[in-house]
């Protein structure tokens, strides 16, 4: 069969266009955005759960209320000192570029470093006795916080009340109980803390105890371990923007650096909790 220049032209061109088209499908696949490889990081974790040794005593340190002031400083510490830590954070605090950055550095330093659910408005702006007298309008405001921060685990904590629900064991106050069995239900665990280091409001939310005074009551828990709300499992409860200037900053460096010379002592985050399910 012949063809004239024209058509032949033509056919050149068509088959030029079919092999940029073939090579451009071969690489069209989307990257793997970073929420993704944190959600196969969890699942593949899940598939190694932890195996915890009767010898040790584990820590673990958590920080609410972020993102705010101090909120870097906690995480920068935690890196630098190679320690895992957990984040507790507020999903309506999340309202600028710059802080979703932040909390996306903390979700994707994960397995060192884990963010988890402390509510979307945490608690109805502080009106506590009303957020949690209407239980199902709370389940929907952790709904939300897990939705907005992209959270990959159902880890829950009660703002300003102290709850536990791990596994449908409940310890809480009557006030987040009704809550409490709520979120069990809905395939939430429910963390409180053990030991927690406490804030003052007045000249900017600084430490009440020492770093030596909070060492004294860590390992109060350490060595007395019935306390505890599972033994040899010490959770302790910070707040960020307590460290926000340098030498309270400081003082986290040390109560870290002092726990660390106790060969009994590993930090884990809330995810390897005795009793948390991976799902």
């Amino acid at each position: 069969m012949c063809y004239d220049n024209r058509t032949i032209k033509h056919l050149v061109y068509a088959s030029l266009l079919l092999s940029v088209c073939f090579v451009g499908c071969k690489s069209s696949d989307p990257p793997e955005n970073t929420n993704t490889k944190n959600d196969r990081k969890v699942s593949e974790k899940k598939d190694s759960s932890l195996t915890h040794d009767g010898t040790k005593k584990y820590i673990y340190l958590t920080f609410d209320d972020g993102p705010q002031p101090g909120t870097m400083n906690c995480f920068h510490i935690a890196r630098d000192l190679g320690v895992k830590a957990t984040f507790f954070m507020i999903g309506a605090q999340i309202d600028t570029k710059n802080l979703e950055k932040r909390v996306d550095s903390i979700r994707n330093s994960y397995p060192q470093i884990l963010l988890c659910n402390h509510s979307f408005t945490h608690g109805n702006f502080n009106r506590y006795k009303s957020y949690y007298g209407n239980a199902d309008s709370a389940v929907r405001d952790v709904d939300k916080a897990q939705l907005n921060m992209k959270l990959p685990l159902k880890i829950f904590r009660t703002p300003a009340n102290n709850s536990w629900n791990i596994n449908g064991r409940i310890k809480c106050p009557e006030l987040t109980k009704q809550l409490c069995t709520l979120l069990g239900n809905a395939g939430y665990e429910v963390a409180g803390w053990d030991v927690e280091w406490n804030f003052k409001q007045r000249g900017g939310y600084t430490p009440i105890e020492s770093a030596d005074s909070i060492l004294k009551n860590i390992e109060t828990m350490v060595n007395h371990s019935n306390k505890n709300f599972i033994a040899n499992h010490i959770v302790i409860l910070t707040h960020d923007r307590m460290f926000e200037k340098p030498q309270y900053a400081d003082s986290l460096k040390k109560v870290i650096t002092a726990l660390q010379k106790d060969n009994r002592v590993v930090f884990e985050t809330m995810d390897n909790y005795p009793g948390i399910k991976h799902k």
